[in-house]
């Protein structure tokens, strides 16, 4: 039995979207500029999370060691997700 009392949308939604953006990206993928612009904008937006961490554990109770922690965490997808992006793109231009 579904209980719609406990349902959420927000999580709906979300599982729409990524269910969404997974579907045109294996359409896509194949393209080596979609790859590229993909890793792009997952590295802008792990380091705009850790502008987020950073604001919140100056102006908010959110602990430092805690905001550190996740910005060092989402610095280093940033880093790996712009070193794919250039080992891909020197992969492609060498084929």
């Amino acid at each position: 039995m579904l209980y719609l009392d406990y349902f959420n949308w927000q999580y709906f939604f979300e599982i729409v979207f990524w269910v969404l953006v997974y579907l045109i990206l294996k359409r896509y993928w194949s393209k080596s500029r979609v790859r590229t612009i993909y890793a792009y904008i997952v590295a802008v937006l792990n380091l705009l999370v850790v502008g987020f961490f950073a604001y919140i554990s100056m102006f908010s109770n959110f602990k430092i060691l805690d905001a550190f922690a996740f910005s060092f965490l989402h610095t280093m997808v940033a880093f790996v997700m712009i070193t794919l992006a250039i080992i891909s793109k020197k992969m492609d231009d060498n084929i």
